[in-house]
């Protein structure tokens, strides 16, 4: 057995010791994991020596010792992955019951707070993954399709660490890139951001112009202080400009849309006395910015820079001009 399959088994035999009230024997872990005596007296063995402090006896009439974890031990280990939460919210659609459906939203929001904050959000896009994949969903918008071939190559290249070369086609040409792949944003196009050596910098290139991409057998160090997170924070879209402090305020007839609407990893929302909401959050890309409030109409005003409301006036301008 591998010494992956081991540690499973461990952890699985820590969950048992931790849910069991009456308290588990030699016999029990036997017969769960299908193996010889001995096989059982080691596992429990080392289990007991990595939470020595942990184990309790529970009194028995037989003669056989029984033992459980205190009270709380594994609750660190313990996780709810995208399928757990995927299957709770295809429960929640089956009842035709009000009152169940509220108690699964409300069981469903309990076991979210008890999710670390860093996976979150990643849990909350993998579910609707999942969904979607089950054919509950469909994601309504356009966007640039991708070649499947293309993305798995390029995840490939990513778990390997390893440099890719592909040809581009720019204003200039085509060209040929060689790049250390970092990770991949996805919008209305797929962009692939990466570390470009010969410009000694980051760069974006549309993942539908990349042509005959190749792994190279060459390995690279990414850069330890990137996230790809805060490369898009920086950022409205896929677009990398300096940040602008944007306040918006939206008009109380759509502020339940407002409300549960994500402009930005870096907004702040709150509702004004007047009923109106109040929208703040630090970002580039003006012009994407001006794609999302024409969206919203005369239902929102900016507020916050003034040389981003001449921006958009003049972007509005030009608009009419080629009507």
């Amino acid at each position: 057995m591998s010494r992956l399959n081991k540690a499973e088994q461990i952890i699985e035999l820590a969950m048992m010791f931790q849910n069991s009230f009456t308290g588990l024997c030699i016999d029990d872990i036997q017969e769960h994991f299908e193996c010889s005596r001995r096989s059982a007296e080691r596992m429990k063995t080392l289990l007991f020596d990595m939470f020595p402090e942990k184990i309790e006896e529970v009194p028995t009439s037989d003669k056989k010792k029984r033992w459980r974890f205190a009270k709380g031990t594994m609750n660190s280990l313990i996780s709810f992955s995208v399928d757990d939460f995927a299957n709770l919210e295809y429960l929640k659609g089956l009842s035709n019951d009000e009152n169940k459906k509220k108690q699964l939203e409300e069981l469903i929001l309990k076991i979210k707070a008890l999710t670390p904050q860093k996976n979150a959000r990643a849990l909350e896009t993998d579910i609707e993954a999942v969904i979607e994949s089950e054919g509950f969903a469909v994601r309504q918008y356009s966007r640039v399709k991708a070649d499947p071939k293309t993305m798995e190559l390029l995840r490939c290249a990513m778990l390997a660490f390893k440099k890719i070369k592909f040809d581009y086609l720019t204003d200039k040409g085509n060209r040929t890139i060689t790049l250390n792949p970092y990770g991949m944003i996805i919008s209305d196009k797929y962009y692939l951001v990466g570390f470009n050596e010969y410009v000694n910098d980051l760069r974006l290139y549309k993942i539908n112009k990349m042509t005959d991409i190749e792994i190279l057998d060459e390995y690279f160090d990414k850069d330890e202080k990137f996230s790809l997170q805060e490369y898009c924070n920086k950022s409205f879209s896929i677009y990398q400009e300096e940040p602008l402090n944007i306040t918006l305020e939206f008009d109380k007839r759509v502020a339940d849309d407002v409300l549960n609407y994500h402009f930005h990893p870096t907004q702040k929302i709150k509702q004004l006395e007047n009923g109106n909401i109040e929208v703040k959050f630090t970002s580039g890309g003006t012009q994407a910015i001006c794609y999302e409030l024409f969206k919203w109409g005369t239902s929102v005003k900016i507020k916050k820079p003034h040389a981003f409301k001449s921006y958009y006036k003049q972007y509005l301008s030009v608009v009419l001009d080629n009507l």
